[in-house]
């Protein structure tokens, strides 16, 4: 089954009485549904906002490099 951002709410319904709180199981939801390209875009987003996008604001606060 071929899914999308837009689908998450059907994976929802499926795992919605699963452990967790609501907010984890929507994250869970939204991941399992999105397509690799949305995944990578959610997580760049994600980098965007912590200000840690660039290899070089990364290495500011001293994460180490994937060498």
């Amino acid at each position: 089954m071929k899914t999308s951002l837009k689908d998450w709410p059907k994976v929802y319904q499926k795992i919605r009485r699963g452990r967790g709180t609501v907010k984890e199981k929507v994250l869970l939801a939204q991941g399992l549904a999105a397509t690799p390209e949305e995944r990578m875009q959610m997580h760049d987003n994600h980098l965007r906002s912590l200000g840690l996008y660039s290899h070089w604001d990364r290495k500011k606060y001293g994460f180490k490099s994937q060498e």
